[in-house]
């Protein structure tokens, strides 16, 4: 479980749609899907080599636990994927806003679901969803307030300084979580539209140190609690294998 979070954190800070802070910095930069990308994959894959070298040791002492789940093989997902980031790359090409391509992916995204809305009803997590509204709107709300307070702290790492900027996203991301954090930076800062894909690569890598660093954290925690799994161990050495994944962070 500790490596799918950790590899999902990791590879969702990849393309600008992957997740919600990404999207975020996407729309906020301007840049195309392909230059997005160019600037992000670099320290990602170093992250990945790193958590893959960390994780590995691991596998021999923790033992393994079965979790049930469906073997039935399904095409629709990747099938998805490869729709959405065909659509993706292509509406930049012909120089489309990236708005239009935000809208038509989440269509496509319901669109795949509709078959299978009752299935989505059992295992969507409310909870932590409605949590990282609530942590969204908090910081949107205490921006407007504090805003020249939190300015001096926030400008260094709108502006990508290291390793203050990496430092920040991974103390604030673990604080309020990674998409709060990003709003946060967007709101109170002024970030260049080349630094957006570091931010992304920050914030992707700073969800993977504690439970509230990422919304994937709180589903999978959600996931192993329904099962039965050992939560408290899980946590520990997702501290210890996220620590190794941020490193590259501060080269982002």
């Amino acid at each position: 479980m500790v490596a799918e979070v950790t590899y999902t954190n990791i590879s969702s800070a990849l393309t600008p749609l992957g997740n919600p802070q990404n999207i975020l910095l996407w729309e906020y930069s301007g840049l195309s899907a392909i230059t997005f990308v160019e600037l992000t994959w670099r320290p990602l894959i170093l992250s990945l080599a790193l958590t893959s070298l960390a994780i590995y040791p691991t596998t021999k002492h923790i033992g393994k636990t079965r979790i049930k789940v469906d073997n039935e093989f399904n095409l629709r997902p990747a099938v998805y994927l490869f729709t959405v980031a065909s659509l993706v790359f292509a509406l930049n090409l012909l120089k489309t806003p990236s708005v239009v391509s935000l809208a038509t992916s989440f269509f496509l995204g319901f669109a795949f679901t509709a078959r299978s809305l009752g299935t989505f009803r059992r295992e969507f997590d409310v909870r932590s969803l409605l949590t990282l509204y609530l942590l969204i709107t908090s910081v949107s709300v205490a921006s407007i307030f504090l805003e020249g307070y939190m300015r001096p702290y926030v400008e260094s790492a709108a502006t990508g300084q290291q390793p203050y900027s990496a430092a920040f996203m991974l103390i604030v991301s673990n604080i309020i979580s990674n998409v709060p954090a990003t709003q946060l930076v967007l709101t109170v800062g002024s970030v260049p539209p080349t630094v957006a894909p570091k931010l992304a690569v920050e914030a992707g890598l700073a969800g993977n140190i504690d439970p509230i660093g990422s919304l994937a954290n709180l589903l999978a925690l959600n996931i192993m609690r329904q099962g039965g799994l050992p939560i408290k161990k899980t946590i520990i050495l997702q501290l210890l294998i996220g620590i190794v994944s941020f490193l590259p962070a501060f080269i982002a």
